[in-house]
């Protein structure tokens, strides 16, 4: 009577452990189970998520709520920066070609600008050279006027001129000719004219019969006036006395112009 109590009491008590054991197993697979469960569900959410959002959204937007700040901040700076460094790495170099072209295209544009200048002010510089190497060899020659108008001119100007011979052939030695007479010559002669305020009458020209030369009758350079007392008075008063000629002639000079007084007329160097 006395043992089988306690038997039953060690029976029960054996029956609770091993209920309770059994509770406690059922609930740890229980527990293990609802997380596989809640795992599996986050992940299909998430995959799903995922597929329905375009790439570039960035991955922290569709993480589930339970995620750790701390990972998750840390994953979106590495996403954010693996997405970005591309970028930067391409486009550095295109602006750097970019830039280094269009200094080169700079530097190109100014250097045919600069030889095209020098090209310029070197075809200009010959065309000069070439202009004085011409004008030093071919000396501009003067304007020459015919018999006809260079008296004309005289006349107009008050101006007479007077042959021995009566006549304006050049070739002969006895008329007085201004045919072919440098124009400068015809306006000197006025000039003085002008300026003495005498008569002056024209008595030779480019007719043959004169001293030649470079600066002669013949080439229209000289004219020969009649003396009267006015027009001496004024040459010899008004200009200096310089030298005597060759032939005994006096020698008055004004500038380019040579006044030689010989015995029946004034020998007159226009120049």
């Amino acid at each position: 009577m006395g043992t089988r109590p306690c038997k039953q009491r060690r029976a029960r008590l054996t029956a609770g452990a091993l209920l309770a054991l059994q509770i406690s197993l059922i609930a740890s697979a229980s527990h293990d189970a609802a997380a596989a469960d809640a795992t599996r569900s986050s992940t299909a959410a998430t995959t799903s998520v995922r597929a329905s959002v375009p790439v570039s959204v960035p991955v922290s937007a569709i993480r589930p709520a339970g995620a750790r700040t701390a990972v998750t901040e840390t994953y979106d700076a590495d996403v954010l920066a693996t997405a970005r460094s591309p970028y930067r790495q391409e486009t550095a170099p295109r602006t750097e070609t970019a830039t280094r072209t269009e200094t080169k295209t700079r530097a190109e544009t100014k250097t045919r600008a600069e030889t095209k200048t020098k090209t310029k002010a070197g075809a200009e510089a010959g065309t000069t050279s070439r202009t004085e190497a011409a004008a030093s060899s071919h000396p501009i020659q003067p304007i020459r006027i015919g018999h006809v108008q260079a008296t004309q001119q005289l006349r107009k100007a008050g101006l007479r001129w007077k042959s021995s011979g009566g006549c304006t052939d050049r070739s002969v030695r006895t008329c007085t000719s201004l045919e072919a007479v440098r124009a400068a010559t015809v306006t000197d002669v006025i000039a003085l004219k002008q300026r003495s305020g005498c008569p002056v009458v024209v008595t030779g020209g480019t007719e043959v019969g004169h001293a030649p030369g470079r600066y002669s009758h013949h080439r229209g350079y000289k004219l020969d006036i009649k003396p009267n007392d006015c027009i001496n008075r004024y040459i010899t008063r008004e200009h200096v006395l310089d030298g005597i000629r060759g032939d005994g002639a006096p020698l008055y000079r004004d500038s380019g112009t040579v006044y030689a007084r010989e015995s029946d007329h004034w020998d007159i160097l226009f120049r």
